[in-house]
């Protein structure tokens, strides 16, 4: 409820723009595998903003677990230890706010969405926070997915033409 929409725009608007110069690193993901588990980390810095962190996560027993851990450059402190699911949703979503800022049509007022899963409530979200949206189309494979998710979000964001679509 801290951390909004536009705060991950922000955040994710200013990692990219320091990537793009050089300011920032981002390390690939990297695996480890054991006993039918999987753990994940993800790491990187902005030097410009003092910080290095690595968002970890483990998948075991079908369920998914998220934590970043955030540090200070200068003295080597931890920050941070943040669960991180929600987070990483925003940040997904915030993904496609930002390139759609700077690559969507600035009179752009329609948006067609594949999908209904929990990625695409923040990608919607963060799209309609940078354009103008008044109609949105949803597809997904489930008819029943894809009517909840245009109830819910029409509510969520008041966009009053949402359009569940049978076909991509």
């Amino acid at each position: 409820e801290l951390f909004t929409t536009a705060d991950a725009l922000a955040a994710v608007d200013l990692a990219l723009k320091a990537q793009a110069t050089g300011d920032a690193t981002n390390e690939p993901r990297r695996r480890v595998r054991a006993n039918g588990a999987i753990l994940m980390t993800m790491s990187g810095a902005i030097a410009s903003q003092g910080v290095f962190g690595f968002k970890a996560y483990s998948v075991a027993k079908g369920k998914a677990r998220f934590h970043v851990n955030l540090y200070d450059t200068a003295s080597g402190e931890l920050l941070a230890i943040l669960e991180a699911d929600r987070l990483g949703q925003m940040r997904t979503g915030a993904a496609s706010g930002v390139a759609s800022r700077y690559l969507a049509r600035e009179n752009a007022t329609t948006v067609g969405i594949y999908g209904t899963g929990w990625q695409a409530q923040s990608q919607l979200a963060s799209v309609c926070a940078v354009r103008k949206i008044n109609r949105v189309k949803v597809y997904s494979r489930s008819e029943e997915k894809r009517n909840s998710f245009c109830e819910v979000m029409s509510t969520r964001l008041g966009i009053g033409e949402m359009v569940p679509v049978a076909s991509a």
